[in-house]
């Protein structure tokens, strides 16, 4: 059960970002709904290891808005309630 509500908990948590971020995109193209838009990027900038024969460069970033906070908020809340029915 436990990885039942592991695999839920993502399942919610993936669908409730694609959501806000499908939100954001569409709130974005209506004039009194923009304010679902706002949000940073945060991250680390580019780290770049170069040893003769191999090179590479790493970069890790999340963008966040509104919309997608209130999705994820209203993700970990189905999650709440449904959780406990799963056997």
């Amino acid at each position: 059960t436990t990885m039942k509500r592991t695999l839920l908990l993502l399942l919610y948590l993936l669908g409730g970002i694609l959501l806000g971020t499908l939100l954001g995109e569409l709130a974005g193209k209506v004039s009194f709904l923009r304010w679902l838009c706002i949000g940073e990027t945060i991250g680390l900038d580019s780290f770049a290891v170069n040893l003769a024969v191999l090179k590479f460069s790493l970069s890790f970033q999340i963008s966040l808005n509104i919309a997608m906070l209130l999705c994820i908020a209203a993700a970990i809340f189905l999650y709440v309630k449904t959780a406990s029915k799963i056997r």
